[in-house]
């Protein structure tokens, strides 16, 4: 008899070890969107209720985080989910030399290929894609017609860790072609290519597949929905903010949805999904197991705020001074309970390399062109903005921008009515102080020349609702005219009224009538879903005027920027 448990138990210890091992334990960092963002940047957060100025993220930060999880994780997978380029200065004078290497120094295993990417066209994509040594993904992009670029780009790639196998298929937006300059690459349906390349790996006998995508996170949600045997999605192109219920609240952001959100997928099977915010302020740090059969049976984690040892509040006379004795230890004590937020040291190796490439901008970042009178916020649809502010009018800075590329055209006599301009293709927030050359290339750092356009009230119409259609990046803001947008009407009907500006009267827009509209290059050639600018047949001109100089010579004529008291738009939300 007791031979006989002893070998039953014996059983048991074996059976219970050959289990374990089929367990495979992995960790997924993830970044998205960093949009060439290589140091930190200026935030204001919340620790107690009291607002304070921090600074977030940046390379040096990023690489002390990664190099601290591959210590003290095993099967450690650090992912790209696009958008790399195009935001700063460093893109803008080094056309992406500077982010492959920094990837290449933290040792990227894997990136796919975000709408930015190709911004400046194919040909210079792949001169920078040249200097990377990791993995460059998009499943869904035809790159037959770009030979450079087709040796570059690949449908997946397989990380093994000790035998295990994990496929990473990566999906671009389809949108690319729309959204920026790819031609002549065109891109395949997001959710087919999925299926056809998930079918090819399993074939392979590979049954853990994350999905690298940038799609956006509410198509990477459908994306979970429709597609059976993808495990994981991390995802990038909507800069969502994922956490906890409570935790980025606590520090006063707002999330857009929990971290890991989960999906029941079409074949029955949870499908977790992730994102990680934007320019690197954020790292996502997702803990995995998978049984023996390739199913995930624990999943957790959180996008990581990544801090520098810098916490500002502003004093009796409104300076932003350090914070010391026992409220700086308060702060301390918050970032240490908190799951979302960690002090991060800066890695010396970041920081070298850094070095030449930012004393190369700092001639062209530091030369002052104006001030702002207070901060200038930036909202793409009316709300209510990540740091809590209410904004129903929208954006504060992109009105400015429009009345730059109004003032700009009319100073030499070409008598437009109108500005229109995308929120996408306005980037970031004017703080209140100095407004630098480097503040104008970074609030606008697409090169987009000005054009003008001969519309129809109709066409002019039409293209609102485009922006009101779209939403996001689309959104549309103007100057020289006035516009009310209700979310609750059907799709094409949402735009209520527009009046224009005639010798400072308001006027109703009248349909038939032709008027002279300022747009940028880029949505004024259908960028964006503005086909109706592309196809407009009156009058068009590009100016040659760069969208961010033209920036620069108002900010010099008029030295002071001050919110405007309308932003032109009356935005009624969808009850």
């Amino acid at each position: 008899m007791r031979k006989t448990v002893l070998l039953a138990l014996a059983l048991c210890m074996v059976l219970l070890a050959s289990l374990g091992a089929q367990a495979f334990e992995m960790t997924i960092v993830h970044v998205n969107d960093i949009h060439s963002h290589l140091e930190a940047c200026p935030g204001k957060l919340s620790f107690g209720g009291e607002g304070t100025y921090v600074n977030l993220g940046g390379w040096d930060r990023l690489k002390a985080k990664v190099d601290q999880v591959r210590a003290n994780r095993k099967n450690v997978a650090l992912l790209h989910a696009g958008d790399a380029v195009q935001g700063t200065l460093y893109f803008t004078k080094y056309k992406g030399k500077p982010e492959m290497e920094f990837m290449n120094l933290l040792g990227f295993d894997a990136m796919v290929l975000g709408n930015h990417e190709f911004d400046k066209g194919p040909q210079v994509l792949a001169d920078f894609l040249g200097y990377a040594r990791f993995p460059l993904l998009s499943a869904n992009a035809n790159t037959d017609a770009v030979k450079k670029l087709k040796a570059e780009v690949r449908p997946y790639t397989i990380l093994e860790y000790n035998g295990e196998k994990v496929g990473v298929i990566g999906l671009t937006l389809k949108d690319t072609a729309v959204v920026s300059s790819p031609a002549p690459v065109s891109f395949a349906d997001e959710a087919a290519t999925a299926r056809k390349y998930v079918a090819e790996l399993e074939g392979k006998g590979i049954d853990k597949i994350i999905a690298l995508t940038h799609l956006g996170y509410d198509r990477d949600l459908a994306l979970a929905r429709e597609v059976p045997g993808i495990d994981v999605i991390v995802g990038g192109h909507s800069h969502s903010l994922l956490d906890g219920v409570d935790d980025l609240a606590a520090l006063g952001l707002r999330g857009s949805g929990l971290y890991p959100t989960v999906v029941k997928g079409s074949d029955g099977n949870d499908v977790y999904v992730v994102t990680s915010w934007e320019w690197a302020k954020a790292v996502g740090v997702l803990d995995l197991v998978f049984d023996g059969k390739g199913h995930v049976t624990r999943c957790g984690g959180n996008a990581v705020l990544l801090l520098s040892d810098s916490f500002r509040r502003k004093n009796a006379e409104g300076q932003k001074v350090e914070l010391e004795g026992a409220e700086r230890q308060k702060v301390y004590d918050i970032i240490a309970a908190s799951p979302v937020a960690e002090v991060v040291a800066s890695d010396k190796a970041a920081v070298e390399l850094l070095a030449p490439y930012k004393a190369g901008i700092e001639a062209m970042r530091s030369e002052v062109i104006g001030e702002a009178a207070e901060s200038l916020p930036h909202i793409r649809v009316p709300g209510v903005n990540t740091d809590g502010l209410s904004m129903p009018q929208g954006s504060y800075i992109a009105p400015l921008v429009c009345d730059s590329m109004l003032w700009k055209v009319n100073s030499v006599g070409m008598k437009v009515d109108m500005a229109l301009q995308n929120a996408g293709g306005v980037r970031v927030d004017v703080p209140q102080g100095k407004i630098t050359v480097g503040t104008a290339y970074t609030l606008m750092p697409f090169g987009n020349t000005l054009a003008v356009l001969g519309l129809t009230g109709a066409e002019f119409r039409a293209a609102l609702e485009t922006g009101a259609t779209r939403g996001g990046g689309a959104f549309s803001y103007v100057a020289g005219a006035r516009y009310t947008v209700d979310m609750n009407r059907p799709e094409g009907s949402r735009v209520t009224s527009v009046e224009v500006n005639k010798d400072g009267a308001w006027q109703p827009l009248k349909d038939d009538a032709a008027y002279r509209v300022v747009t940028n290059a880029y949505i004024a050639e259908g960028g964006d879903g503005y086909e109706v600018l592309k196809k407009a047949a009156g009058y068009r001109c590009d100016t040659g005027f760069v969208d961010a100089q033209a920036f620069m010579d108002y900010v010099r004529k008029v030295r002071v920027l001050k919110r405007p008291a309308s932003t032109g738009i009356t935005f009624i939300p969808k009850k």
